[in-house]
C-alpha cells in the first residue's frame, strides 16, 4: 500500500528480458530487504536485487502488458516506498495496481508556476470531479472530467518532485483509479 507521495525520481537504466534496472541517488531505496515492494511509476514491483548502485526488479509479461513500463518511456520513473503504520497519509490510499494506460493530451503552463495536465482515454465511470486519481504513482485530484478526458492541476512542488516535468504531449502514463470508487462499483454490480 502506498500514498501517492513521490519520494524519489529514478532513471531507467535498462529493461532487458524481464529485468528492469533503475538508478536513484536517494539512500532510502538502498539496504532494503529483497522482496520489498516499491512503487515504480505507480506499479508495485518487488525488489529482486541490487547491482552496484542499481535497483533490480523482475517484471512479468502481465505487468509489461498493462503498464507504460514497456512503452517509449520518458526515461524517468517516480518512486515510493510502501506505507508504514507511522507514515503520514498525505495523498490517498494507492495499491500500486495499474488499472490502465492513458494518454497525456495537453500541458498548459499557467502563472505562478502552476500547470494543467489534461489526459484522455480514461474510464469515465471512475472519474469524479475533485476525486482522487493516481498518475504514474502520483496522488492527484481530478478536475472537470468530461467523457474520457480530465485535467489535473499541478503545483510547483509536485512538478519538481516527479517525472511530470519530463513528460511530453502524447506520452502514455499509468493510471490507478481510486479504490473507493472501484469498491462502490463492485457493490452496485453485485446488487
Amino acid at each position: 500500500m502506498f500514498t501517492g507521495i513521490i519520494q524519489s525520481i529514478g532513471t531507467v537504466e535498462s529493461l532487458q528480458n524481464d529485468i528492469l534496472k533503475i538508478r536513484t541517488v536517494n539512500n532510502k531505496f538502498f539496504n532494503l530487504e529483497f522482496g520489498t515492494s516499491i512503487a515504480i511509476d505507480g506499479c508495485c514491483l518487488t525488489l529482486k536485487d541490487y547491482e552496484q548502485d542499481l535497483l533490480c526488479f523482475q517484471v512479468s509479461d502481465e505487468t509489461l502488458s498493462r503498464t507504460s513500463l514497456k512503452d517509449s518511456h520518458c526515461g524517468y520513473v517516480n518512486m515510493e516506498l510502501p506505507l508504514t503504520m507511522d507514515s503520514f497519509l498525505s495523498g490517498h490510499l494507492v495499491q500500486g495496481h495499474v488499472d490502465e494506460v492513458i494518454n497525456l493530451k495537453t500541458i498548459e503552463k499557467l502563472e505562478s508556476e502552476l500547470w494543467n495536465f489534461t489526459f484522455s482515454n480514461a474510464s469515465n465511470k471512475y472519474l469524479v470531479d475533485k476525486g482522487s486519481i493516481t498518475i504514474n504513482g502520483i496522488s492527484l485530484t481530478v478536475v472537470e472530467p468530461d467523457e474520457d478526458t480530465f485535467t489535473v492541476a499541478i503545483i510547483e512542488e509536485t512538478f519538481n518532485r516527479t517525472n511530470l516535468k519530463n513528460l511530453s504531449v502524447d506520452d502514455r502514463v499509468n493510471v490507478e483509479y481510486d479504490i473507493v470508487i472501484k469498491y462502490l462499483e463492485k457493490l452496485n454490480y453485485d446488487n
